[in-house]
């Protein structure tokens, strides 16, 4: 009986970064990016971070759909980095009037570049 080969387990999700080995003309091989791929909430979140200005937590729940922005944050940075979205708490006052700390998102430089090369990339590899 033979068996099947198993791929190596990475958590059930593999890198959005991780690329593909293409072979070139001339014997040489190209390492590509593959695009990650992207849930209609974090796709939101992304084109609201897009532009690089500070996007406030409670904006940034309503932008995806849902009361977790921090985890939506955290799956795009698993994909495009860690560096690549900026989290700020700055001061601010609750619904009764108490201080509090709220967080703030923005995209990096890092994450601008970087969403546009696998833009660019995407752009090419479709023509």
């Amino acid at each position: 009986m033979t068996q099947k080969k198993r791929p190596t387990p990475t958590n059930g999700k593999p890198s959005a970064l991780d690329g593909a080995i293409v072979a070139e003309p001339h014997g040489k091989n190209k390492l590509v990016k593959a695009a990650p791929r992207l849930s209609p909430r974090q796709a939101r979140v992304l084109d609201a971070l897009r532009p690089g200005h500070w996007v406030d937590r409670e904006p940034l729940d309503r932008i995806a759909g849902s009361s977790n922005g921090p985890d939506v944050i955290s799956k795009l940075r698993h994909k495009f980095g860690q560096d690549s979205i900026d989290m700020e708490l700055i001061d601010g006052t609750d619904c009764d009037g108490k201080p509090c700390r709220t967080g703030r998102y923005r995209l990096t430089q890092q994450g601008r570049e970087r969403l546009a090369q696998i833009t660019t990339s995407n752009q090419q590899g479709a023509a």
